[in-house]
């Protein structure tokens, strides 16, 4: 089975561009409402495990922003002295723990190289590396 391809997709180049966590307008509409309000969140997916991921599933605006006030209001009557981001009080809290996860491999492996580069330039940082031309 192959997915169902999108010609607007294929023609335009800003329906391929999508940021982490930024809001997919065209999803999750709900009539009367704003549809920045109701669109799904652009979320990553894990690359090992993709048949795992449930688009539908994916948060709307509007669902994180129920959360938001459902956890606030609970958390008042149990005042917590622990600070948190609006977004670990949401559905949102997995995917951007696996996206953190994703971008500290990254890092890892760049602080890597650049060790590795600086030895073989014998100690030197490439800031100090005298080029010849």
């Amino acid at each position: 089975m192959y997915p169902r391809l999108d010609v607007e997709v294929s023609k335009h180049l800003n329906h391929l561009l999508k940021s982490p966590f930024c809001v997919h307008p065209g999803t999750g509409i709900v009539p009367l409402i704003p549809i920045f309000m109701s669109g799904r969140v652009c979320v990553p997916i894990d690359s090992t495990n993709p048949e795992a991921f449930d688009p539908l599933a994916v948060p709307t605006v509007t669902e994180l922003l129920n959360e938001i006030d459902t956890w606030q209001r609970s958390s008042s009557e149990n005042i917590s002295k622990e600070r948190l981001s609006d977004w670990e009080k949401t559905s949102l809290r997995p995917y951007v723990n696996h996206f953190k996860e994703h971008i500290d491999l990254v890092m890892s492996e760049e602080r890597d190289l650049k060790r590795q580069r600086n030895e073989e330039l014998g100690g030197m940082s490439t800031s100090d590396q005298i080029l010849d031309f």
